[in-house]
């Protein structure tokens, strides 16, 4: 630990850090989720290439259905 600081020390620390926002993990995933689905269509509609936005969202949607692959847990990884 830094400095001899027990562990609900640092994390009232960090809590006190301007900006900090404590999320679950799958409404994290989602917002992250969500900032690359808005990050896609916003390319694609701003490039030179000719696109059909609803096809783009339908492309999307159907990844949106498939999910993400779940990743295997590291041992060692927060509880």
């Amino acid at each position: 630990m830094a400095e001899g600081k027990t562990l609900e020390e640092l994390i009232g620390m960090l809590c006190l850090e301007p900006g900090f926002t404590l999320v679950p993990q799958d409404r994290f995933e989602e917002l992250v989720r969500a900032e690359a689905e808005r990050d896609v269509l916003e390319a694609v509609l701003s490039s030179d290439k000719s696109y059909n936005a609803n096809d783009v969202m339908k492309s999307i949607r159907n990844a949106r259905r498939r999910g993400c692959p779940k990743q295997p847990e590291v041992a060692g990884d927060a509880q």
